[in-house]
């Protein structure tokens, strides 16, 4: 009979461990993609290294945690630092987690998360609703392009309040603002998402507010549409953003009129051919235009930019893949800097 309850008693403390380790976890990962690549500018002047455009996904590692609170309750994190696989340096602007630093609660009525957050605008992008390389090789955003084409907003905010809502037939709704506390501007937005295959369709609108920082109250209004559909043999997606009052900077801390402030309008298209169950094609084409107004003339100022890209990747394993890829980029007015074709070939890994 003691025996029977010591073994018993044993078991119950065994599962009780086993419970407590499966009710809380934390998780280390990361991904490191890198690639060999030469631009070669309309003027003929070439440059060929490591990480050159085309632009890698972004090398990063980082932790993910949640713990079981119990009643439906559960508490999450995410921690996570850029780096350079070139040289091993951190992409960090003195900031040990730059790319994410938050921390949330999630339940029946959703998710809300505080902290050092992407902005809608890139949750939208690297939701594939309209960028088809998530923001990776063939990139449509001005982060990775050199040019105005579709901006992602600042890619991340600090101070950042979210809240995600649960799916409801599909739909999804996201509200964020990122606290400026008088120091630079806030930023506002929504994102509402639409997922039930094959169709695909996201919206969202973000702007900083300068009240108390600056002199007027909105500038950078960024609307974005995203969408894709499956036809079974390729998925197509579309995109269109268009920005009243462009300044794609939340410090703008002298900022005192936005009567001479840019609007800004990009479209894109793309499309995900698979060739085989390994080789995937991806081809996107971007173009702009900006128009600024000037004091005294009645008619803004225009420009033109646009982007071509088309990239395979190789799939080596579910982490791994090898990838080539190639780049043109136009403005209306050439430069050395803007006008430039590159062509690399890389390799992703993640863990």
């Amino acid at each position: 009979m003691k025996k029977t309850l010591i073994v018993g008693a044993a078991l119950t403390a065994l599962s009780a461990a086993a419970s407590a380790q499966q009710a809380s976890s934390v998780t280390l990962y990361g991904l490191v993609d890198t690639n060999l690549a030469q631009s070669k500018t309309h003027a003929g002047a070439k440059v060929t290294g490591q990480d050159e455009v085309p632009n890698p996904r972004g090398s990063r590692f980082g932790f993910r945690g949640s713990e079981n609170l119990g009643g439906g309750l559960r508490a999450f994190f995410q921690l996570e630092a850029g780096l350079s696989a070139k040289d091993g340096a951190t992409t960090a602007n003195n900031q040990l987690f730059n790319r994410h630093a938050w921390v949330g609660l999630a339940g029946g009525f959703g998710e809300l998360t505080l902290g050092r957050q992407d902005t809608l605008t890139r949750t939208l992008n690297l939701g594939n609703y309209n960028d088809v390389a998530t923001e990776g090789e063939i990139s449509v955003t001005t982060a990775n392009s050199g040019l105005q084409l579709m901006q992602n907003f600042g890619s991340r905010v600090n101070n950042t309040i979210r809240y995600t809502s649960p799916a409801f037939s599909g739909v999804r709704v996201r509200v964020q603002s990122a606290l400026g506390q008088k120091v630079t501007a806030s930023t506002n937005g929504a994102l509402v998402t639409y997922d039930k295959k094959p169709l695909r369709l996201a919206v969202a609108y973000e702007y900083y507010d300068g009240a108390g920082v600056t002199g007027i109250d909105r500038w950078n209004q960024a609307t974005t549409v995203g969408g894709q559909y499956d036809l079974g043999f390729a998925t197509i997606a579309l995109g269109y953003q268009s920005t009243d009052r462009l300044l794609a900077n939340a410090a703008a801390n002298t900022l005192t009129s936005a009567a001479a402030l840019p609007e800004h309008s990009a479209y894109n298209i793309g499309a995900i051919i698979p060739i085989s169950k390994e080789l995937v094609l991806r081809v996107q084409y971007t173009t702009s235009t900006t128009k600024t107004p000037a004091a005294g003339v009645a008619k803004a100022s225009s420009r033109d930019y646009s982007r071509t890209g088309v990239s395979a990747r190789y799939a080596f394993s579910r982490r791994t893949f090898g990838y080539v890829a190639y780049n043109e980029r136009d403005v209306d007015v050439p430069t050395a800097a803007n006008n430039k074709s590159s062509f690399g070939v890389g390799l992703s890994h993640a863990f």
